[in-house]
């Protein structure tokens, strides 16, 4: 402390009361590196006393008595005014320096305590992450397609049209999507069309015989389109997933994924907001589309 080599060489006399009984003694008062040195007249130490642990007992315009706290006999009374700006300098500076020791371990306790609950809440978004980026566009279909057939998920596919792979094609040319699009007319009974991961949209036949059925359609695969292009549909698959399967997935085991495909169908008339998107579906694809199950 600069305090401490300022009064390096400061000394002065004072009275050492050592016990309440016992009369006061005349000393000699100096500093040392961490505490004031009590000495007799020959300069042998009687007794050391930390910075931290002196205060102030008594005080008035003559002198000031310095103590160890009030479960500790020992006073020090002090008449040299240099002296007691002294010691109550160097004692107050020794207080202030220990505080900040003491706030940065709560604040390394703090910060730990932080960063393991950032780490257990952001452990699951980790692990989805890494097994997205594992899992590439043209190999979510594989997935989904072996969930659909090993539940029988999707039951009475009919057959597909040649107008509807064109469309298809058609579709992932003109938007340059990294999975291929396979449209998909079911006689099963849906709520709604179905947007799946890998691509996969799965309509029911009945839902074609609707007002206004080909404008809902083109909604529906423009919904679908966004929702491949930022990979949408295989997060939430992802999200589904319990995390010592993705866990499991990324270490290189078998991993059981589930599908649950109720969590997949499409609203019967969503709101688009791209209006400039425009997929041009031909009289004789939607025509063909529409009659897929009469075949």
């Amino acid at each position: 402390m600069t305090a401490i080599k300022k009064y390096r060489i400061l000394e002065s006399k004072g009275l050492w009361i050592e016990k309440k009984e016992t009369n006061p003694k005349e000393v000699i008062v100096s500093f040392g590196k961490s505490s004031i040195i009590i000495a007799d007249d020959n300069a042998i130490p009687l007794d050391h006393w930390n910075f931290n642990s002196i205060v102030v007992m008594h005080k008035n315009l003559t002198r000031t008595t310095f103590g160890l706290g009030l479960d500790r006999e020992e006073e020090l009374i002090i008449h040299d005014a240099e002296m007691i700006e002294a010691i109550t300098m160097i004692c107050e500076q020794g207080k202030i320096s220990k505080g900040p020791a003491l706030k940065f371990s709560h604040l390394v306790k703090s910060l730990t305590l932080l960063l393991t609950i950032l780490f257990v809440v952001s452990f699951p978004t980790i692990l989805r992450l890494i097994t997205l980026d594992i899992i590439k566009p043209r190999y979510e279909t594989i997935f989904v397609r072996s969930l659909l057939e090993k539940e029988n998920l999707v039951e009475n596919i009919c057959t597909k049209q040649n107008e509807t792979k064109e469309l298809e094609n058609k579709i992932v040319r003109e938007f340059g999507l990294e999975t291929r699009i396979d449209i998909s007319i079911t006689k099963s009974s849906l709520l709604s069309p179905l947007i799946l991961p890998g691509g996969l949209i799965v309509i029911p036949f009945n839902w074609f015989k609707q007002k206004e059925s080909h404008k809902k359609f083109e909604k529906i695969l423009k919904l679908a389109l966004k929702s491949f292009e930022e990979r949408l549909v295989f997060t939430r698959f992802l999200k589904e997933q319990k995390l010592h399967t993705l866990f499991a997935y990324i270490l290189g085991f078998e991993a059981n994924f589930d599908l649950i495909v109720e969590n997949y169908y499409a609203p019967n008339d969503p709101k688009i907001l791209d209006t400039e998107t425009v997929l041009n579906i031909s009289d004789e694809q939607w025509i063909n589309i529409t009659n897929s199950c009469l075949n």
